[in-house]
């Protein structure tokens, strides 16, 4: 069961994953996010990083796919999202972690531009940009210091998968994933 900001929140994701504005998310709409996160970070499509986000998003997506698409028919509507995401990730457990962790460290390998292993303010908000989120620089750097949860200036892993942990699974009004894809 979902509560109304669960509720908005997985609306929120299915409209920025469905890319084409459909109103249904297939496989076209998640290799047309990957290939918008490559544009916005200036990655070559053809670099040894974009093959990992593409491998990852596209193994991500067939996790999931297999999961959400209930009645076998190639696409996902937002009910079968919002049932097949509640159902998943509703506890934060097994699922999550098999299917989001590896998506989220092909993601790092390109978001990272500099190869340091971490995110840095910059990097956060041009990644933002491809997921074409409504978040300003200055709320961009807002969300970026509420996910930073040891306060160092940059994001690992383990805290952007806390803060998509919170954005899918959270009914707290105040975690701070919620705002991953702008204000709801």
């Amino acid at each position: 069961m979902t509560n109304d900001l669960l509720d908005r929140k997985l609306e929120r994701s299915f409209n920025r994953l469905d890319a084409d504005g459909s109103g249904e998310i297939d496989a076209t709409d998640i290799i047309a996010l990957g290939s918008r996160l490559l544009t916005a970070l200036a990655e070559p499509s053809d670099s040894p990083k974009a093959d990992a986000v593409m491998k990852g998003i596209v193994n991500f997506w067939q996790d999931l796919f297999t999961e959400l698409d209930i009645d076998r028919d190639g696409k996902v509507t937002p009910e079968e999202y919002k049932v097949g995401m509640t159902r998943l990730y509703g506890q934060g457990g097994a699922a999550y972690d098999r299917s989001f962790r590896p998506m989220m460290q092909a993601i790092l390998t390109v978001v990272d531009t500099d190869g340091d292993g971490r995110i840095s303010p910059e990097e956060f908000h041009k990644a933002q940009e491809a997921f074409d989120t409504e978040l300003s620089p200055a709320d961009a750097e807002a969300l970026f210091r509420r996910i930073d949860a040891n306060g160092d200036g940059t994001l690992t892993v383990d805290e952007l998968l806390d803060a998509v942990r919170d954005y899918y699974t959270g009914t707290d009004e105040d975690a701070p994933g919620n705002l991953f894809f702008g204000e709801l």
